[in-house]
């Protein structure tokens, strides 16, 4: 939760991410930190304690609103993916198509689209909730809970991933063509055009990398929820296929956040650094001087 959090801070304060891909991730993020908030102050107390019956309702929307922001971090995966595409396929329509107005529409829109999802759980015999019994997040018994769990949150967000992975899988394509060409050109060019291409090159291949890993992670943690949960025979082998391997992935999405984005460490890693930056505005990156030129700040 810690990671994600400070990941969040970092993203809308630091220059490096006032960018469409780190709002998005900045989202995505923020989502994650939700999440493990509430199985931090709801699920790990009633893990020891009972729930006491007057608190069924407070159970049951606790549950609904970690599927809305279950729902923000799957969609932003989508969202992330495809900027990650756009970023390597069309570099020079890049920033025409992810315009700051373009990046409020995809929150928004993911918003919408996760509160609407969200809104079904107030109808009685929609349920998803944190069973004491079993310490595990659990989907009712009844026929609108059962719809829910198969036909959404295993049938639609499994097919998003597929999506997901698609889009990535055509990016990964298009950053092999790019790395050839890059080493192609290498002849043709000066050393400091050729460090510049290479260091563009390596940035988007942490972004890439950093979107894939998280998708194959939640994929993973949605077979193991709805499929793999079904195959176990004790209380704790369900216990983690479902609720620890849930909180696990989205502990997971601060990790590779942090992992791929050097900033990000540096900032974290250095608390008076990143204490000073949530106080500057304008956090200002080195850029490696050009021979022959001046030295400059962005």
């Amino acid at each position: 939760m810690l990671c994600n959090f400070l990941s969040f801070l970092v993203m809308i304060r630091h220059k490096t991410f006032r960018n469409s891909f780190g709002y998005l991730t900045a989202y995505h993020a923020f989502s994650n930190a939700a999440i493990l908030l509430i199985f931090t102050v709801w699920a790990v107390p009633w893990t020891i304690l009972p729930i006491p019956d007057k608190l069924h309702w407070a159970n049951l929307r606790v549950g609904q609103l970690s599927l809305f922001f279950v729902e923000t971090a799957f969609h932003c995966c989508l969202c992330i993916s495809i900027n990650r595409f756009v970023a390597i396929t069309f570099p020079m329509k890049y920033r025409r198509i992810f315009t700051n107005n373009t990046t409020t529409g995809l929150v928004v829109f993911i918003s919408v689209l996760s509160a609407l999802y969200w809104s079904v759980y107030f109808k009685s015999g929609c349920d998803f909730f944190f069973d004491h019994s079993y310490h595990v997040w659990s989907f009712g018994s009844d026929p609108c809970s059962v719809w829910l769990s198969f036909h959404i949150d295993m049938g639609y967000n499994v097919c998003l991933f597929l999506v997901v992975v698609l889009i990535d899988i055509v990016t990964l394509l298009q950053l092999r063509s790019m790395t050839k060409s890059v080493l192609a050109r290498k002849t043709a060019t000066d050393a400091y055009q050729s460090s510049d291409m290479s260091r563009r090159q390596r940035k988007e291949l942490l972004f890439f990398l950093q979107a894939f890993t998280n998708s194959l992670v939640y994929v993973f943690m949605l077979i193991c929820f709805h499929l793999i949960s079904r195959l176990v025979v004790t209380d704790f082998q369900l216990f983690l296929c479902t609720t620890f391997i849930w909180g696990l992935s989205h502990a997971g999405g601060g990790v590779i956040l942090m992992a791929f984005n050097p900033e990000i460490r540096r900032h974290v890693t250095h608390l008076r650094d990143f204490t000073k930056s949530l106080h500057d505005p304008a956090t200002l990156t080195n850029v490696r001087k050009a021979p022959g030129t001046a030295s400059a700040r962005i």
